[in-house]
């Protein structure tokens, strides 16, 4: 049996088509994104930190980091190293809850109670703030996560 006569483009692209997949991109700042939208991405991104590769999770909170943010924290290793010892609770964890924001001077803050693998239930204060910035006009970045965990009812942190 003969195949038709394909020109070498033609067979080059088919291969190219065959072959190429489609690799999942990971979340990142948009203006369509709602204040609560960031927050659910950046906890479900740190809940499941390792997927599809080591400290994905990480990247995406530091793609949602506000310019003030990294400034304070630095590129990326510096941020991989602040999260693991400073927020080690919120990497792979089991679960959380977003409480309803408080908008104040222009930010959005959100409380989040997490349920780490191990340990007590932490809180933490997502604050959130629009970019002005022309890359991501009108994106809501995190400005800062900070723990509040000595703030919950002992009954609740056991």
């Amino acid at each position: 049996m003969q195949l038709p006569h394909l020109c070498p483009v033609a067979l080059l692209a088919l291969t190219l088509l065959s072959c190429s997949e489609t690799a999942p991109q990971p979340p990142s700042p948009s203006a369509d994104l709602s204040p609560r939208e960031v927050v659910e991405t950046v906890l479900t991104a740190l809940r499941t930190n390792d997927d599809p590769v080591e400290d994905a999770g990480i990247a995406t909170a530091y793609a949602f980091a506000a310019p003030g943010n990294r400034a304070q924290t630095g590129p990326l290793p510096r941020f991989t190293a602040m999260v693991r010892h400073g927020y080690a609770p919120l990497l792979n964890h089991r679960t959380s809850e977003i409480g309803p924001p408080v908008t104040a001077e222009g930010r959005r803050m959100f409380p989040v109670r997490v349920y780490p693998a191990e340990g007590a239930v932490r809180l933490y204060l997502f604050v959130l703030a629009q970019s002005d910035q022309a890359s991501c006009q009108g994106c809501w970045l995190t400005e800062a996560v900070i723990d509040r965990s000595d703030q919950l009812p002992p009954e609740v942190a056991a």
